[in-house]
């Protein structure tokens, strides 16, 4: 292997015969095949897919906001009840008071009875506390 160049063949000096009859083609340039199908269709289904779930989720996120409202709303009317509660027995403690049962019954005209007196069943009599 040396370095130098090959050596180029010999020129042609005859040009190449020209054929009289016209040279019968067998390779011709076709059109491509028509695609039967188109990507539109696909497309408005993955679009339309899109718009079901973004839907869905805003349904959904809707449904469950308002759940939640709906729970604040009846812990807010629990507080007010337990309050309420609260108040009544408060209310019902200080008139149940001997002192406050007591007033309300000189309000509606009571006297304290003088001597306390006890029925017995069995014998149909009446005893009092002090005495017989």
């Amino acid at each position: 292997m040396s370095a130098s160049p090959l050596s180029s063949p010999a020129p042609l000096t005859h040009p190449a015969p020209v054929r009289a009859t016209p040279r019968r083609e067998y390779l011709r340039p076709v059109a491509a095949p028509q695609h039967a199908r188109t990507l539109a269709p696909f497309a408005w289904l993955c679009v339309a897919i899109v718009l079901v779930s973004l839907g869905s989720v805003l349904a959904l996120n809707t449904t469950m906001a308002e759940g939640a409202y709906q729970a604040r709303d009846l812990k807010i009317e629990i507080a007010d009840l337990h309050q309420q509660r609260a108040t009544a027995l408060t209310q019902l403690e200080s008139n149940s008071a001997p002192g406050a049962l007591a007033a309300r019954a000189q309000t509606l005209g009571m006297v304290p009875a003088p001597d306390i007196g006890f029925i017995t069943l069995s014998t149909a009599t009446v005893l009092q506390a002090g005495g017989a």
